[in-house]
């Protein structure tokens, strides 16, 4: 049985696109049941529309944490949810919210991508951070959210060089293939043999990892 999926987005929405066209093609075992975003003129929004995907916007200005995640919960209960999907959600979620995707084997049901290799470079800025600082390798992880930003369990990671010749744009360019094929194949992983975790003992990018 397919997972059912709610993807929660603020942008444009490249990796929700990646996520619905790896549904729509077969390759990935799921179903998008809802799309959420923050904010309500997201081009996310219309992108999963046309593609039939029902779609929920709570505006977050003039309402505390609290009150949104509320919104949001309240939001996510009228739809069938296995695992939250952040594709570029930019909000913090609280304890409070992650408590209600709680696994009984001790992690919460909530998946996130972050342009890096985690622990380096956490935060809203990965690509602009790893590229001034001079990274000859660089990458995407996949991990389990927790009560730490860009933090928790690791289930996927994999690099990408830096070529010499590169400008931002290439370097963001290569990242950002990687997240639209790693993010669905990771997914589909959950789908067929549920969360399997990467060895606590492994290197920063795991055998898997693939130099570009």
């Amino acid at each position: 049985m397919p997972i059912c999926l709610a993807i929660l987005v603020s942008g444009r929405g490249s990796n929700m696109k990646a996520i619905l066209q790896a549904i729509e093609e077969g390759r990935l075992d799921a179903r998008a049941t809802v799309v959420f975003s923050n904010n309500p003129q997201a081009p996310a929004l219309a992108a999963a529309l046309a593609l039939g995907v029902p779609v929920e916007s709570v505006g977050h200005r003039g309402l505390s944490r609290e009150d949104h995640e509320t919104r949001l919960l309240e939001t996510l209960s009228r739809y069938p949810v296995d695992y939250v999907v952040l594709a570029g959600y930019m909000r913090v979620l609280t304890s409070s919210f992650l408590q209600h995707f709680h696994h009984q084997d001790g992690y919460f049901r909530i998946v996130n991508i972050h342009p890096s290799l985690l622990p380096a470079f956490p935060g809203a800025n990965a690509y602009e951070e790893a590229f001034a600082y001079g990274v000859r390798l660089s990458g995407i992880t996949i991990h389990l959210v927790d009560e730490k930003v860009d933090h928790g369990p690791i289930l996927a990671q994999e690099a990408f060089a830096r070529l010499e010749e590169d400008t931002f744009d290439d370097f963001k360019a290569r990242g950002l293939s990687v997240e639209h094929r790693l993010y669905p194949q990771v997914l589909q992983s959950i789908a067929l043999q549920g969360i399997r975790l990467l060895p606590s003992d492994q290197p920063s990018f795991y055998q898997e990892t693939k130099s570009k």
